[in-house]
């Protein structure tokens, strides 16, 4: 009989032990994988959406927030910018592209962005890749959207389909019609391809739209007194109504001409020397790295604790078949006296401790993997990125060999006093 025969029918023979220990490999494994992962393809998802373009500019304030909530649509903005500064930076000569971004509403909580058609023509939401459309076309006039493939996924809006925003950056739970803008509404006009980045998530129409609805709201404040026959106006003559000055936008995605004006024009902006502007420049990729910086010490705390767990799990294999060597000496005297040698029977308890930790191992990355794909849409809305848990790293293959190596480790002891098991007393009759 082989000696892998040999390990199965003893894994057999423990089997509530053995799918134990197994159990508790398993968890530790998946849990060292899953965080490794979600933090790996978090990462990667970060970092990936932010090489589009070279800048942000915004409000003063914290830097990482505005980056957040430009790029990954997280949180809220600081404040609004005059639309003078995005004139500013479209003039400038050593600007490629500048795309503004005007914030203030949702559908069901996914963001309307007021924005210029050259976010679909001209500009890279990553590098070398542009917004394509799924169906439809992108707006043309006020009050048309394009949205989001999930967005349109999640809200069931179609071609066609007509909508109406909600005041707030974020939907208000409770809020009931009071903050919705029933008397404006949008219509879809394209749905978006798959991008894989939070912009699947949002709906993009123009600033006319964005400014039009809050310049609505500011004048019926103002005229809530007056008979409705002096400010009975239509949407479009809302919009023709603003003055430039009354404009504000949220941020504008910087894209220049040449790498060397890159550090010159951050430098203007923040210190105050760019014309006049109050605002803020931020690189999107130093922000991010800082904030893996800043997680990465929770992130180790959680891999150390996931680390300890294995190693627990592993303990358990030296505890099981220690604990059965009491049982076994009988048959490994048997063994010996029918000629099996000491190494033999070394062999055999290192390859069950070998068995149990890889297969263990083995279920723990699946299992990881599994829940990371079953959870990753709720994963990508919660943390506004995508997820999917599909991709293999290498760094599963050394976790899998060093639980693999442990287990047999631990499993040393157990097999050294198999080795020394003495044959003559172990083969007396059983009283």
């Amino acid at each position: 009989m082989s000696i892998f025969r040999i390990v199965l029918k003893n894994i057999k023979q423990r089997s509530l032990a053995s799918v134990l220990t197994v159990f508790s490999i398993m968890l530790g494994v998946a849990l060292v994988i899953s965080i490794l992962i979600l933090k790996q393809e978090s990462q990667d998802a970060f970092n990936q959406t932010a090489t589009g373009y070279e800048l942000i500019i915004g409000p003063k304030g914290s830097s990482l927030q505005l980056t957040l909530n430009t790029i990954y649509h997280i949180g809220v903005p600081i404040q609004n910018i005059p639309y003078d500064t995005y004139t500013k930076l479209k003039d400038d000569k050593r600007v490629k592209l500048a795309i503004p971004y005007v914030l203030g509403d949702n559908y069901k909580n996914h963001r309307l962005i007021g924005t210029v058609p050259e976010i679909f023509s001209e500009f890279n939401y990553q590098k070398d890749k542009k917004y394509k459309l799924k169906e439809g076309k992108f707006f043309e006039k006020d009050f048309e959207a394009v949205i989001g493939s999930e967005a349109a996924l999640k809200t069931g809006l179609k071609v066609g389909d007509k909508f109406s925003g909600s005041h707030g950056v974020e939907a208000y739970e409770n809020a009931g019609d009071i903050l919705d803008h029933k008397e404006f509404k949008f219509t879809v006009t394209g749905i978006l391809e798959k991008t894989f980045t939070p912009s699947d998530n949002v709906i993009f129409t123009s600033m006319n739209s964005t400014w039009g609805i809050h310049h609505h709201e500011a004048e019926e404040k103002r005229n809530e007194n007056k008979p409705k026959d002096e400010h009975n106006h239509n949407h479009d003559e809302h919009l023709h109504e603003m003055k430039d000055s009354e404009k504000s936008v949220t941020a504008v995605l910087i894209s220049l001409k040449s790498p060397v004006y890159f550090d010159l024009l951050r430098r203007q902006v923040n210190e105050n020397k760019y014309d006049g502007i109050n605002a803020q420049a931020v690189i999107p990729v130093f922000e991010i790295k800082q904030l893996f910086d800043i997680i990465g010490n929770i992130n180790s705390i959680l891999i150390v604790i996931a680390y300890l767990v294995v190693f627990v799990a592993v303990i358990s294999i030296l505890v099981s078949i220690y604990n059965s060597m009491n049982e076994r000496k009988r048959d490994i005297a048997i063994m010996r006296s029918l000629g099996a040698r000491k190494n033999t029977i070394l062999n055999i308890i290192l390859t069950e401790g070998l068995l149990v930790s890889f297969i263990g191992g083995i279920l723990g990355i699946i299992i990881s993997h599994l829940l990371i794909f079953i959870l990753k849409d709720t994963i990508s809305n919660v943390a506004g990125i995508q997820i999917n848990g599909t991709g293999f790293y290498p760094f599963e293959l050394y976790i899998l060999t060093g639980t693999v190596l442990l287990g047999v480790f631990v499993t040393l002891i157990p097999a050294l006093k198999a080795y020394n098991t003495d044959v003559a007393s172990n083969l007396a009759p059983v009283s």
